[in-house]
């Protein structure tokens, strides 16, 4: 009675899981629609979320952490098409590093030298 007992629970667990598991969405991924590219829904809070980190480690002022958050907004673009673009791994990787590059050169222009240099040494 036991053994009947504790495989119901057993099965009814694992039904469980798979029900959970198949209700969950799966991650966004950007689509490109004509020459627009439709972002997920994520972006706006990840971009939110980088600015609001960087307003209270940096201490920027209002205005500051809007350019940073419309210079994150602006990045999302072009990293999206580097990573659902064609190409390798290793030449996305690159264009990735290079975006970065770019992007650093973009909040340095934005942030003052001391704030850009602790934001350099919170990157690694």
């Amino acid at each position: 009675m036991k053994k009947v007992i504790l495989c119901s629970v057993v099965f009814l667990a694992l039904g469980a899981a798979r029900v959970f598991a198949q209700t969950q969405e799966p991650g966004s991924k950007p689509v490109k629609v004509g020459n627009q590219w439709q972002m997920p829904k994520d972006v706006l809070l990840r971009a939110k979320t980088f600015a609001d980190k960087l307003q209270k480690s940096l201490q920027l002022d209002e205005p500051t952490t809007k350019k940073v958050f419309n210079s994150y907004m602006g990045n999302v673009k072009s990293v999206d098409e580097i990573r659902m673009g064609k190409g390798s791994e290793k030449e996305k990787k690159d264009a990735l590093l290079v975006n970065q590059e770019h992007f650093d050169q973009t909040l340095k222009g934005i942030l003052s030298a001391a704030q850009f240099s602790k934001y350099l040494k919170s990157k690694t």
